[in-house]
């Protein structure tokens, strides 16, 4: 398993709670429309027609602030309104070799200057046009290709993530003919995660393995503090018996490395 984000002292919110929020189809919908224009609850709640009640979407509201994805602006308590206050992405990527999170979340500084025209090498063009319409045109042409670099970019990524997989399955493929017969009979599939799971990720564990990032990435993170330690010495011993097979695997005084 890959899972990746940015530095935890910038996380905020976890991944679980980042996949229970956009799970709901009614928080899905309030963040759509937040994105385009701030709303009070009554427009949000009148949105929804009779399908929601306005108590719901107070619910929907203040879990969403809670969380820190919008906020509530405005002095007077009768013209409440709210909008995004954090950036988040979430990428799944499930094959039936490969699974992989990306996510990254982060409160939106309101001291960032945002990119200004200029810096986009298009502003002397934008500037020589007079016509409000034309200026939205070129605006629209703009946004409009931006996507289409963007969809190029996406089929790029899928046609990488093609090549790992194929990469992953023909590893898999070299691990069962060459090396499954000599892995510990009662535990086999536990030292196969261990050793897919470093190539999952190289870079997470390149030159140097980190065994509690290792356990982490294996779902070993909920345990409690003794079977966690029994895990971590049972990891070890695995490790020792797959560093016995491959060269690029080895022990240095306690420390473990992974050098392909």
């Amino acid at each position: 398993m890959e899972l990746k984000k940015q530095n935890e002292k910038d996380i905020f919110l976890s991944i679980d709670n980042l996949l229970e929020i956009i799970g709901n189809p009614t928080r899905r919908i309030i963040i759509s429309k937040l994105a385009k224009v701030p709303l009070g609850a009554s427009e949000l709640a009148a949105s929804f027609g009779k399908k929601i009640s306005r108590q719901a979407i107070h619910s929907q509201l203040k879990m969403l602030s809670d969380y820190g994805v919008i906020e509530s602006f405005g002095e007077d308590p009768r013209n409440i309104k709210y909008r995004i206050n954090s950036n988040l992405t979430l990428r799944i990527d499930v094959t039936p070799d490969y699974y992989n999170i990306d996510y990254n979340v982060t409160k939106i500084d309101v001291y960032r200057e945002n990119l200004e025209l200029k810096e986009t090498g298009c502003h002397i063009d934008y500037q020589k046009i007079r016509s409000p319409d034309k200026k939205l045109r070129f605006l629209g042409e703009k946004i409009k290709g931006i996507e289409q670099e963007i969809n190029e970019l996406e089929d790029k990524r899928n046609n990488l993530l093609r090549s790992k997989e194929c990469f992953i399955i023909e590893l898999k493929n070299l691990m069962k003919e060459k090396y499954e017969g000599k892995l510990r009979r009662e535990q086999p599939n536990l030292e196969k995660e261990i050793f897919y799971t470093l190539f999952f990720n190289p870079d997470r564990y390149f030159k140097r393995i980190n065994i509690d990032s290792l356990l982490d990435d294996m779902f070993f993170s909920d345990m409690d503090i003794i079977r966690r330690d029994i895990s971590k010495v049972t990891v070890r011993h695995l490790l020792r018996d797959l560093s016995k097979m491959m060269d690029f695997l080895y022990e240095d005084e306690e420390d473990w490395f992974f050098d392909i």
